[in-house]
């Protein structure tokens, strides 16, 4: 496992002894993390993985690719630096499943952590609060970024309820949502970020402190980035809490998913408008109004994602992101399993997520996992409310 500090010391170190330092090693795929919501004693293992074997292989002069290997992926390493006066060893790709893509190396990169593979582009920014700060195919991004807002921008992870943390106006707290997290990358190329202790300043007579930790892998055999959020209880009592995955994206899309129960469209001074067609609840962001205020509304779905469709005149961008299906009933006080926001500038969409409103004994960890895909549409594919193309588009990448 490498983190930040530990691979900084180790390149100081290599350039004082006068040698080049040697290109980052490859690695191969990681396993599948376990879906949806869980708890985990202390001391105990929050979602389990499966992992491959990965054997390492080496490169000389040049990037060396590593093949697939049976029943796990194997890993390519770097190119090695030449003799003396020679030029360095090229960055090499670690291994992939038998036909599939591959990660490239580094995965640390300056102030990113980076997940690149095929032609998805993954990257984390830990320095500010662990956040996704870009998320493309094919070059086409997805996530906003602070040409749209300067704060609110890219997918990062709230805890919820809001009420627990919001005193006045809406900010959230540092230590979660934008401060430095450490951050590691182990030898699969999974990134993990821990972020500093953070106590709640309500309810004032039982405070809740707790350490947030991010996972993020890609799963190379399905495509697609799998993030483990943990909230680990580093008080002396127990308490409930929500993990709220909040992402931003682009206006003048398309989202949708399953329909569920009544959902509310006005939190906030302007309406949603939503439609419902198809077994599907839709928003078209195109109806919000710019400059009259900020909308948002919520509910709950049976479905366990939630799809937004971006305009692209290579393709639309279909965005999907799945989770444990929870109820209404099951939400944080004050919240809905599903939301979705758009600011008054109309210049970002937020697309929420919450996990269940859980207890955490002390020393505990509760940790929910949200899948990540996206997908290139054809040319021409139908963007309206009620296309039988997107539905078929969703339930064809969820196996569903």
């Amino acid at each position: 496992m490498i983190s930040r500090i530990a691979l900084a010391a180790a390149f100081v170190l290599v350039i004082a002894c006068g040698e080049t330092p040697p290109a980052a090693v490859g690695t191969g795929g990681s396993g599948g993390f376990v879906q949806g919501g869980s708890l985990s004693a202390a001391g105990g293992g929050a979602a389990g993985a499966a992992s491959g074997g990965q054997n390492a292989g080496s490169g000389t002069g040049g990037a060396a690719t590593g093949g697939a290997g049976a029943g796990g992926a194997s890993a390519g390493s770097g190119g090695s630096a030449g003799a003396p006066g020679g030029g360095s060893g090229g960055g090499g790709t670690g291994g992939g499943a038998a036909g599939g893509p591959s990660l490239v190396q580094p995965i640390m990169r300056g102030e990113l952590d980076v997940l690149e593979f095929g032609d998805v582009y993954f990257a984390v920014k830990p320095g500010t609060g662990a956040r996704v700060v870009s998320f493309k195919l094919g070059g086409d991004e997805l996530l906003t970024g602070t040409n749209e807002h300067a704060s609110f921008y890219g997918s990062t992870l709230w805890t919820s309820p809001a009420d627990d943390w919001v005193d006045g106006p809406f900010m959230p707290p540092a230590a979660v949502d934008n401060a430095p997290y450490t951050t590691t990358v182990s030898a699969d190329g999974a990134i993990t970020a821990t972020s500093a202790t953070y106590t709640t300043p309500k309810p004032a007579n039982a405070p809740k402190q707790f350490v947030v930790t991010k996972s993020f892998h890609a799963d190379l055999a399905k495509n697609t980035i799998v993030i483990d959020y943990g909230l680990k209880n580093t008080g002396a009592a127990p308490f409930r809490l929500s993990h709220w995955e909040v992402t931003r994206v682009f206006t003048g899309g398309l989202m949708f998913f399953q329909t569920g129960g009544t959902p509310k469209l006005d939190f906030l001074p302007q309406l949603v408008h939503t439609t419902d067609a198809g077994g599907y609840t839709w928003w078209d962001n195109t109806t919000h109004l710019p400059n009259v205020d900020d909308s948002k509304g919520g509910t709950d779905s049976p479905g366990g994602f939630i799809a937004n469709v971006s305009p692209h005149q290579n393709g639309d961008l279909l965005f999907i992101k799945s989770f444990k299906v929870i109820s209404k009933a099951a939400a944080p006080t004050g919240h809905y399993p599903i939301e979705f926001y758009c600011n008054k500038a109309h210049t970002y969409v937020e697309l929420e997520a919450h996990s269940s409103y859980d207890e955490i004994a002390p020393g505990a960890t509760y940790t929910a996992t949200y899948t990540w895909y996206l997908k290139r549409l054809p040319v021409g594919t139908d963007r309206s409310p009620g296309s039988a193309a997107l539905i078929d588009a969703v339930k064809t990448t969820l196996g569903k």
